[in-house]
């Protein structure tokens, strides 16, 4: 938007439209969602850190008064995989794992990644606890833990736990399954490379003074992991959505860069498609996906919505 915007001036722009996305990082979401009940304007974003959702989601009663929907998480993960996880979900179902990443095709460095979108919410992934669901209730567990093996494509990837990813579904479904959790999708050995930085206090937020001059070592991994791993490469987003119960029920995504990133595109197209739903919807208040997006489309029409954009998302159902 090339406009010069302010505290006071924002309002005054979202009362323009019957929707707004919010694609900045995560800390400013919470403050936002407040101003658009100023603009009595519908509110999505792509959520990311569960502390300030859950802020959003305190909004609700206020969100009714002003007839709006405030809908936090509407991009790929936390987002996309979270609807689908909505979707894949029955009453006979007992466990849902969702695993996601984004990477590029071809990977340079030890760490065997590049920048797909902020660094500041990669860093907060690796960093937060993560709220999962294990024998029907809710637990904490420390990121990048929980090391796998996981194939797409027969090609041979590693996945561990970090934040943000299950956002809201702990809560929504703690009584309702017996395990739930999310991990992101790397190359082999970036899981310890991080945990080696972590280690050395590099995503530390406490200013430390080197040579005369204060700095925040969060703030100098930020700026290394950009400038460091912004490389040319096109990249790819690997999405599974597994749930568990008489059946085994699959949703894969494995999408490549187009005429837009994939991360932009799996990003992007549903958090449109989440605001569209919102706006016509009569079903007003500040929800999760989770929740929300089951009772204004079906899974058919859904995954028919994202197709349109050339987000193919396969669905398979096995016995167990």
């Amino acid at each position: 938007y090339n406009e010069n915007i302010t505290k006071d001036s924002i309002i005054d722009i979202m009362k323009r439209y019957d929707c707004v996305i919010s694609a900045v990082t995560y800390k400013f979401n919470y403050e936002l969602a407040k101003k658009a009940l100023k603009a009595k304007t519908n509110f999505c974003d792509l959520g990311g850190n569960d502390t300030i959702v859950d802020k959003e989601l305190s909004l609700h009663e206020e969100a009714k008064k002003q007839e709006i929907t405030i809908l936090p998480d509407c991009g790929l993960a936390p987002g996309l995989a979270d609807v689908l996880a909505a979707f894949a979900y029955s009453e006979n179902c007992r466990e849902i794992r969702m695993r996601v990443g984004g990477l590029p095709q071809t990977p340079q460095g030890a760490l065997k990644y590049k920048i797909v979108f902020s660094p500041e919410g990669l860093i907060n992934e690796y960093v937060e606890k993560v709220r999962i669901i294990k024998n029907s209730k809710i637990e904490y567990v420390d990121p990048l833990t929980g090391l796998e093996d996981i194939k797409f494509e027969n090609k041979l990837y590693e996945a561990f736990y970090t934040s943000g990813g299950t956002s809201t579904l702990p809560k929504t479904f703690e009584s309702k399954l017996d395990y739930l959790d999310y991990k992101t999708v790397r190359f082999p050995g970036h899981c310890n490379l991080i945990k080696l930085l972590l280690e050395l206090g590099f995503a530390d937020k406490e200013e430390i003074e080197i040579d005369g001059k204060l700095i925040a070592p969060r703030e100098m991994l930020v700026y290394l992991l950009s400038k460091n791993l912004s490389y040319e490469s096109k990249d790819m987003v690997l999405l599974r959505v597994t749930a568990e119960g008489e059946r085994r029920k699959i949703f894969e995504l494995i999408d490549y860069e187009k005429e837009f990133t994939a991360m932009a595109r799996t990003t992007a197209y549903p958090a449109a498609l989440s605001s569209i739903l919102i706006t016509e919807s009569e079903i007003k208040g500040a929800m999760p996906q989770e929740v929300l997006i089951p009772k204004l489309i079906t899974e058919k029409r859904y995954l028919k919505k994202l197709e349109k954009k050339d987000i193919i998302i396969k669905k398979k159902i096995e016995k167990i």
